[in-house]
Order: structure tokens, then sequence, then C-alpha cells
């Protein structure tokens, strides 16, 4: 199925992006994908060596908002945020994330990807799933 503005998940995405000032952006889509190893089927790989597996189905926004500010502390600001069923991904500010959590993953709909990148190169894989589940990988970037 083709992904429009009607199926996309979130419900209005590109609305939503486009009201906080963003837009989809295809680079951001492809660095996401550069950064997991290439292909969102690294995402199932990454996840089973998660730092936190968590069930969030009971958290309300507020508990979900503090674990991500947790997680998120130490970013340099700014994030790539995927939605890879829609193949829409985006940069923003970590304070955009957090405070727009709600409009920006659905629980049971779809998932949401948040990937960082550390001054020290440290790479940071956050999911939201829908199966309302977060996990947290840290993955150290390896030169040769």
């Amino acid at each position: 199925m083709k992904v429009t503005e009607e199926n996309a998940m979130p419900p209005g995405l590109t609305k939503t992006l486009t009201q906080m000032g963003l837009r989809p952006d295809p680079g951001a889509l492809e660095r996401a994908m550069e950064l997991i190893g290439g292909s969102w089927g690294e995402l199932s790989r990454l996840r089973s060596d998660a730092h936190l597996n968590m069930d969030v189905s009971e958290a309300d926004g507020d508990e979900l908002r503090s674990v991500l500010s947790l997680w998120l502390a130490e970013s340099s600001g700014v994030l790539i945020v995927a939605w890879p069923t829609d193949r829409v991904a985006t940069e923003m500010p970590v304070s955009s994330l957090l405070d727009s959590i709600d409009d920006l993953w659905y629980p049971a709909m779809d998932d949401l990807v948040v990937l960082e990148v550390s001054s020290m190169g440290e790479r940071l894989v956050l999911v939201l799933d829908h199966e309302e589940r977060l996990t947290c990988t840290r993955l150290a970037t390896h030169t040769n």
C-alpha cells in the first residue's frame, strides 16, 4: 500500500510536522538507515541488545517524557526521528520531541525511531513500537 497523508501513522504526520515548523527530510531518512546498519530490519537485532526494554502501555505522556528525558539528557540537541512504516524522517531538537511526543507517536499504531549520535561517536537508538514497548540501545562507533 502506498503511504499517503490519509493513511500515514500517526494520523496527519506531515501536517503535524509542518505545524511544528519541520518537514519530512529524505536525507534524514537515509542517515537513519545508515545509523542502524543499512536496513530497518536491523532494528530487531539492535533491540535484542537494548539497555532498556520497558512496557509503556500504562505510561501517560508525562511519564514517557520523563523516561525519554533521562535517555536524552546528554544529547547534543538534534535528533533524527523516523517513522519506518511511512518512510518519513526529520531532524528535530530534543525539546520538540519531548514537547510533542503525544502528537508524534500513537501507541498501538506505529513505530517511532529516534537516533542520536554523540560528539564521542556513540549512537543512541530509541524505539517506541506499536506494541507499546520502549527500547533504548547505546552503540559505540567503531573505527578501523
